[in-house]
């Protein structure tokens, strides 16, 4: 079933509520109205009774039930007690009936001692008759004494009241309902109004941010949440187009200087080692191509979240003293010096083994070709209780403040220059490695003077041997 609009659920509530309040009110009113008016008229029952209890004791020579009688009758002309009230003696005799008293058929009730005050409401001959029945004693005899009084006016006023409720009742219904609709509808128009900027923000105007309204209220905090996920998908959207474009440039380059070697080939005949030098500078560029694709490759599968690591125990001791006689020549290329450290003992974890060997690659090519000839590199691993410390140093230029919260972005470059070798996506990569496996990496640098970079991986012991897929890197490079 389909949900109706958020402005018909609110009015519906405002309905509700508004009736379910009327109601409430209304019986409410008339529940108390009706207890009032038994309240005053039970009052003035009591009052009546003590009447006549007062006047029998001022005639203590009086003791049967005959000389009682006699003079309830000579003083009925004062209207004791009113003009409606009974006395019955303890044998079932009445004492005295006010002549208009045996039409109300009004139960005798015995008297009993110590019964205190009973109230009770009949219906009699179209009348309503609220009626008090006690017990009174007089010269050791006990006498039940009850007494009438009519509340139809009082009565007549709760009906109309009653009509009235129920009269007004549709009128308000109506009111509540329209009034609640043009309410919801001022409640809902900041809503309106967000969801038509939202529209009218596309790839063109990312830029554009919602309106915050001044009321600090929910309608600010989801106006602020808006703007917010509006800015990090500007944010994405931008590093998006930078991707492309710094992809675009770095593939094109390459892939020109193909062309324009295979063009310079088929130019002239030329000799067998000027084929050969060609065809090398063909073979280089394609494999920094193939590099570069491979790597945009690997990004594009982690963003998707479909690449997995392939986990297991791993002596990192080991695989440093491995990836340092590799790095060696590549040092030596250079001209640099490059110290290789790692403990005798094992250090193991639990990760991918082909991709810490690339983290560590790419941190030692990077070290490499930011250190000028004649400096030196150093790889050194050590351990702690719960973790594994891996660092490499290289004595190069060092990163400037300003470019250490950017280096692991993709594509950026600390030098702006496009000559330097490599796209910037290396560090890119390690950053990605080293987040799959639950571990941090950091840089220390300073200019002149070199730099410092650090990966924390916990031992196999601290962690439970998952193989889990590996986490999308951020933007980094």
């Amino acid at each position: 079933m389909r949900a109706l609009p958020i402005r018909v659920r609110l009015t519906a509530w405002y309905l509700t509520v508004m009736s379910v309040t009327f109601l409430a009110s209304s019986v409410g009113m008339y529940v108390g109205m009706r207890a009032s008016i038994h309240a005053t008229v039970d009052k003035a029952l009591a009052t009546r009774l003590q009447g006549i209890q007062n006047f029998l004791l001022q005639y203590p020579q009086v003791h049967t039930s005959r000389e009682l009688h006699d003079l309830f009758v000579e003083h009925s002309g004062v209207r004791l007690g009113g003009e409606l009230y009974q006395v019955l003696d303890s044998q079932g005799v009445w004492v005295y009936r006010t002549p208009t008293m045996p039409r109300m058929d009004i139960p005798s009730e015995a008297p009993r001692p110590h019964s205190g005050l009973h109230y009770n409401t009949i219906h009699r001959e179209e009348n309503e008759l609220r009626w008090l029945s006690s017990t009174v004693e007089k010269s050791g005899q006990d006498y039940s004494v009850q007494l009438v009084s009519f509340v139809n006016p009082f009565y007549h006023i709760l009906d109309r009241f009653r009509w009235i409720a129920v009269s007004i009742f549709p009128i308000v219904i109506l009111i509540s309902g329209v009034g609640g609709y043009w309410l919801s509808g001022r409640a809902m128009r900041p809503v309106y109004d967000i969801a038509k900027t939202a529209r009218s923000i596309s790839e063109q105007n990312l830029s554009s941010r919602l309106t915050i309204p001044e009321a600090r209220d929910e309608l600010r905090v989801l106006s602020e949440t808006l703007n917010d996920m509006l800015g990090r998908l500007d944010l994405a959207f931008k590093k998006i187009t930078q991707f492309t474009a710094d992809a675009s440039h770095d593939l094109r380059t390459p892939i020109a200087m193909i062309r324009t070697t295979a063009e310079l080939i088929l130019q002239k005949r030329r000799s067998p080692e000027e084929y050969e030098e060609l065809v090398r500078d063909i073979l280089v560029e394609a494999e920094a191509t193939g590099d570069l694709i491979e790597n945009l490759l690997m990004l594009a599968r982690s963003d998707a979240h479909s690449m997995e690591l392939s986990r297991s125990i791993v002596n990192l001791s080991e695989l440093v003293r491995e990836e340092g006689s590799s790095a060696a020549s590549l040092a030596q290329s250079h001209n640099l010096s490059l110290a290789v450290s790692a403990p005798d003992h094992s250090v193991l974890v639990y990760a991918d083994r082909q991709a810490l060997r690339r983290l560590m690659w790419i941190l030692l090519d990077n070290a490499t070709k930011f250190t000028p000839y004649g400096g030196s590199i150093s790889l050194l691993l050590k351990s702690t209780a719960t973790s594994a410390v891996l660092e490499v140093t290289d004595s190069g230029a060092g990163i400037s403040p300003q470019d250490l919260p950017h280096i692991f972005e993709r594509f950026y470059r600390a030098d702006k220059s496009r000559e330097m070798n490599g796209a910037g996506l290396g560090l890119s990569i390690a950053k990605w490695i080293a987040d799959a496996h639950q571990s941090s990496i950091e840089v220390e640098s300073t200019l002149e003077k070199g730099s410092l970079f650090r990966v924390t991986l916990p031992l196999s012991e601290t962690i439970q041997p998952l193989v889990i897929a590996a986490q999308s890197p951020g933007s980094r490079a």
